[in-house]
């Protein structure tokens, strides 16, 4: 039989009994765009690592000195440990992967599956080129007998059979009884056993019908697939083919069926966390620590600064859950690395960490132009084509934040020298002269410490980008916390455009996992309010 790599584990859940709406010549309907302002990046990860099958069960997790958790939400000391079964292991991993998948497909509006490719070089892409190749030649060597017996032929007729029957619709009726009519197995065996069995007929039927039910992306290559004449080649080419459509097949069952797994989503992803709770009592103590620590945060933020007045005052507006879960959300924009992430949100923790590296960008860029025209002064003063030119400019020089190799302190320098450029430039189409010496290195030095932690501009900018996310996602009404903060107009576009992301993450997020929240910030709020008078 051929080997069948190409599809991931995904790929074949998806596609797997969806019916898929096309049109009348049997071609697949062009994907419906949606146009959402919560549009969110690709890239999802699976809920939990799986554990290895017979290693005890056990918690990391210690109580935080002082916490204030109390029944019914009290944080219990790490449990026994707990011996997983193979079975309840699979079951959980099983249920685990099928929440992630929804979870993508409900969260992130350009979520595609796509064809899985071992990394190059690796073990897994060097056995599986030399399988395939074994085959071919195997094949290859079978057709140049004088007497084939077209074995390995037919066993690739019948694969060949099932994928096409497998994209087919309900609809397609007529289509599918002359499948099963032209490549009837049985009859193909006794055409071989017979010497008249024409193995390129079937091949030519099979890429008609191909091009019947493929996609119009997927015309070019019908159209080089009719063009090869060798049989190996060919029957490769189909293979290879088929393996697109039928992604093709699930992407676009995936696009139309979103606003249903949309609705159902939140319901069935809290029932599999549920599952998975049940199997692992202590799932939840990540996810009590960042809304502990959240909470702390919270109220040391609302100290009063020492006068009576002061201290009456904060008496006076004791912080909410939603404050604390608002800040909790923008704690995870800041995560460290290799810090364990809230088990309710490890599926996003990709995509909060993307956009966590984006708000660092914008807050650098904002504040490289709000000290550029500071320094520079009335000369750029209303200079809107300078500040989006030179905004561009920074854009690509911050392009690679998101790496590991990013070097901050060398890019920032190669900025000011960037910078200084530009500025010069723009001085002298506009009739002025070109900055003195010692006011480019007071530009120099500034744009190279933009990033200090002890820098005023940086730290006004940093506070405004995520004040201004955590007032969105916690408004009954987004809309109204639209106002741009100072200093930020000029990255209006691209701080909208991360909030959105966020508040797409936030809504599902606390519609799926709102009732755990609430019950563990309700058990927070007295203590850390304090006690009542």
């Amino acid at each position: 039989m051929m080997p069948n790599n190409n599809q991931s584990d995904e790929s074949k859940n998806s596609s797997k009994d969806m019916d898929m709406p096309t049109n009348e010549d049997g071609r697949e309907s062009p994907e419906s765009s949606e146009s959402d302002e919560l549009a969110s990046s690709s890239e999802g990860e699976l809920f939990g690592k799986r554990r290895r099958v017979g290693t005890p069960v056990s918690s990391p997790f210690k109580t935080p000195p002082g916490s204030p958790f109390k029944m019914p939400m009290t944080i219990p000391s790490p449990s026994p440990p707990q011996w997983i079964s193979l079975e309840e292991l699979m079951t959980v991993s099983n249920g685990v992967t099928n929440m992630a998948l929804a979870h993508e497909i409900a969260v992130d509006n350009d979520f595609q599956l796509q064809k899985y490719m071992p990394p190059e070089n690796s073990l897994e892409k060097q056995v599986k080129d030399t399988v395939h190749r074994a085959f071919w030649d195997a094949l290859r060597e079978e057709l140049a007998e004088e007497l084939p017996t077209f074995q390995h032929a037919i066993n690739l007729l019948g694969e060949v059979k099932e994928m096409l029957v497998s994209i087919l619709l309900p609809q397609h009726s007529r289509l599918r009884a002359q499948i099963n009519e032209v490549l009837d197995l049985d009859l193909i065996t006794q055409e071989a056993e017979h010497g008249v069995f024409d193995v390129k007929r079937c091949a030519r039927f099979v890429i008609d019908t191909m091009g019947r039910l493929c996609a119009p992306v997927r015309d070019q290559d019908i159209e080089t697939l009719r063009e090869v004449d060798n049989v190996v080649d060919m029957f490769k080419e189909i293979f290879r083919v088929l393996e697109l459509m039928k992604m093709d097949m699930a992407n676009f069952t995936i696009q139309s069926m979103r606003p249903t797994i949309q609705q159902h989503s939140v319901e069935y992803e809290r029932k599999k966390f549920q599952e998975f709770i049940d199997k692992q009592p202590n799932a939840l103590e990540v996810t009590k620590t960042w809304l502990y620590q959240a909470s702390e945060e919270v109220k040391s933020s609302q100290l009063p600064s020492g006068s009576p007045e002061g201290a009456a005052a904060a008496a006076d507006r004791p912080f909410t859950s939603m404050d604390v879960l608002g800040h909790a959300y923008i704690m995870l924009l800041k995560w460290e690395e290799n810090k364990p992430f809230p088990e309710t949100v490890l599926m996003d923790q990709g995509r909060l960490a993307e956009i966590g590296v984006k708000c660092r960008q914008i807050t650098l860029i904002a504040s490289i132009l709000l000290i550029t025209h500071n320094v520079v002064g009335a000369a750029l003063a209303g200079l809107q084509g300078f500040s989006e030119k030179l905004k561009g400019t920074l854009g690509v020089l911050l392009g690679d934040m998101q790496e590991s190799s990013f070097n901050l302190e060398e890019a920032l320098k190669n900025i000011s020298e960037q910078v200084c450029k530009e500025v010069d430039e723009c001085l002298e189409t506009r009739g002025f002269p070109r900055l003195d010496e010692k006011r480019r290195d007071i530009l120099k030095a500034q744009v190279q410490t933009a990033a200090n932690p002890d820098n005023y501009i940086h730290n006004l900018i940093t506070s405004r980008v995520y004040g201004f996310i955590q007032s969105v996602i916690t408004a009954p009404n987004p809309a109204s916390q639209a106002k741009v903060p100072g200093g930020l107009t000029g990255m209006k576009i691209e701080l909208f455009e991360v909030t959105a992301r966020v508040l797409r993450i936030v809504r599902h997020n606390n519609a799926v996992f709102g009732p755990y929240y609430s019950d563990i910030i309700n058990g927070l709020l007295p203590a850390a309010n304090g006690p009542s008078e």
